[in-house]
């Protein structure tokens, strides 16, 4: 892989979006140490900043006090509410008594001020113990602060939704995950699926010779959790299915499901890394879920078309595309390398100048980039470039979902150049030859693949023809041995 020094994530960008936002931030949080107290007037700056571009426009730091008496480190209005903000960003845990001196100066205040404090480093068990009955001040930490720079919550909505859950609930300190969690996807009956021995009526599969194909399930009655825009394998055998309610993991082999702790209106797949945490791609974000119900921010900035790719290194990352680049500097393609936190995770640019319909990483680190028109195959040793003459002609399909088989083959599937039929083509990505496996004549949706048991691939799509409501219909391919390597 390319030095992440090559990255587009270095203390000198600009502020330009949210990728600025991050760049910006992994600067505070990489300071050397003996500059800890310029980086505490500095991320008081930061924070007004970064509430202004959230939608608090008169957020202000370090503010004097009557008679300079005191000092506040960020002053905003929520609707018309006046809100003072205490930041702490050191190496211990705050304590009790940093926060009593914020209540002091409330006192100092008109009633009905709102007090927030910061603390990048988390609060004692104490402070937390106080905070679930003395809720005069609400308490925020690094998750929520990198939730506001990520680009997964705007100020306006973070501070509002913090407001709503506390005054509902009561309390001053509110996790990033509970914030995430809905009731709603909870509270929905699971959709009702059932195995499939034969294609259901209407939707034939039409495979090619030496591919192999098996109707696992399918949804009869009304689909009640929404358009779904993703699959992906959990290792274990279940799949994780993306739907607007939330994300819904599936037993194939039952047709049982139960829903996760992603929250709901998340983008394309899933991906679950090896000591079982989930990401979910969440607004601008990618949001990690582990298992013992904590969530954090793992990347972040990510517009246009976007979607986890599972990575050679077992780790999920993240291709996000707003087509290609102007001479303006709009638009682009980026590639990102999730870490185990915010700031270490590493974007490179990818310079294809067309549309790009899927791209793809193999188990060996090629990227596969499939366009609109052109193919070509890349990877970090070439700092991921695409030079024309690397190019090559397209699939003669419109792909919707691709997976990395081995290290030479990749799977499209989507809408053929030939007409309305569904298909699914692996590409040899080294010659860029396409063989047809599979034709899926009426299906109205190709949502995605997912790695079976045993070498297998699923394919999820969506049968629903002329109705409202989504219909699902999973498949389990089989594929010829030479594919496989």
């Amino acid at each position: 892989m390319p030095d992440a020094s090559s990255s587009l994530l270095t203390a000198s960008s600009p502020w330009q979006g949210v990728m600025g936002q991050v760049s910006a931030y992994s600067a505070l949080y990489h300071t050397v140490a003996g500059q800890e107290q310029a980086r505490g007037r500095q991320f008081n700056a930061f924070l007004a900043e970064l509430l202004r571009r959230g939608n608090l426009h008169d957020a202000s730091s370090d503010q004097r006090g009557l008679h300079g008496r005191d000092e506040i480190d960020v002053h905003f209005t929520l609707g018309y509410t006046g809100c003072i903000l205490e930041a702490k960003w050191e190496r211990e845990r705050v304590e009790a008594s940093a926060i009593g001196k914020l209540k002091e100066r409330l006192e100092t205040r008109r009633p009905g001020v709102q007090g927030f404090f910061v603390s990048m480093s988390g609060y004692t068990k104490a402070v937390y113990g106080k905070a679930e009955y003395h809720a005069q001040i609400l308490l925020l930490d690094r998750h929520h602060v990198e939730a506001l720079v990520a680009g997964l919550f705007s100020a306006d909505r973070l501070f509002h939704e913090l407001l709503s859950v506390t005054s509902r609930r009561g309390g001053a300190y509110t996790s990033l995950a509970d914030l995430l969690s809905t009731p709603t996807a909870a509270g929905e009956p699971l959709p009702a699926l059932r195995s499939a021995d034969q294609p259901p009526e209407g939707f034939p599969v039409c495979p090619e010779a030496g591919l192999a194909v098996s109707s696992i399930l399918t949804a009869d009655g009304p689909w009640t959790a929404g358009e779904v825009d993703g699959v992906a394998a959990t290792g274990d055998g279940r799949l994780l299915w993306t739907t607007r309610d939330g994300v819904l993991q599936v037993t194939p082999d039952m047709g049982a499901g139960m829903w996760t702790a992603a929250p709901p209106l998340c983008h394309g797949p899933a991906f679950t890394e090896a000591d079982g945490s989930m990401l979910v791609l969440v607004e601008e974000a990618a949001v990690r879920f582990r298992k013992g119900g904590s969530a954090a921010v793992a990347g972040g900035g990510f517009k246009g078309s976007r979607w986890l790719v599972p990575g050679p290194d077992s780790r999920g990352w993240v291709f996000a595309s707003s087509g290609p680049r102007t001479p303006e500097g709009y638009g682009g393609h980026t590639l990102t390398q999730l870490a185990t936190n915010l700031c270490d995770s590493v974007t490179w640019e990818v310079d294809f100048p067309g549309q790009i319909h899927q791209a793809v990483l193999t188990p060996a680190g090629a990227l596969y980039i499939a366009g609109g028109g052109h193919s070509v195959t890349t990877d970090g040793e070439r700092n991921w470039r695409c030079p024309h003459e690397h190019w090559a002609d397209s699939a003669p399909l419109t792909p919707d979902a691709a997976l990395a088989v081995g290290d030479r083959t990749v799977l499209l599937a989507g809408r053929s150049v030939q007409g309305f039929e569904k298909a699914v083509y692996a590409v040899n990505i080294h010659d860029h030859t396409p063989t047809l496996l599979l034709r899926l004549p009426n299906t109205t949706h190709i949502t995605g693949f997912a790695h079976g048991p045993d070498d297998t691939v699923y394919l999820l799509t969506d049968i629903r023809g002329n109705a409202q409501t989504p219909r699902p219909y999973l498949l389990q391919l089989v594929l010829p041995p030479k594919m496989r390597r």
